[in-house]
Order: C-alpha cells, then structure tokens, then sequence
C-alpha cells in the first residue's frame, strides 16, 4: 500500500493597501506640522517684540 499524501499550497498575497490609515496619519502629520509652525511664529513674534520693546 502506498501512502498519498496530497500537499496543497496555498499562497497568499497581500493586495490590500492601509489607505485609510495612511491617510489618517498622514493628515495628524500635516497637522501636527502646521500647529508647530504657527507656535513658532508666534513665539518668534513675542521674543522679538520683547527684545525690541527694552
């Protein structure tokens, strides 16, 4: 008696790209980034007013 063993490969690929989160993340980036921006000017806007005003 022989002894068959069917072996089935199953191969997977992974199609699905991780838009939404990308995007999510990207956008907390940008806003992150445009927050930090705005702090720093504002910050170099009070230093130089209180530099000039001595």
């Amino acid at each position: 008696m022989k002894n068959n063993k069917n072996v089935e490969v199953v191969t997977h690929t992974h199609t699905h790209t991780h838009t939404h989160t990308n995007r999510s993340v990207r956008g907390i980036t940008l806003i992150a980034l445009i927050i930090t921006v705005i702090l720093l000017l504002i910050l170099a806007g009070v230093a130089i007013n209180f530099a000039l005003r001595r």
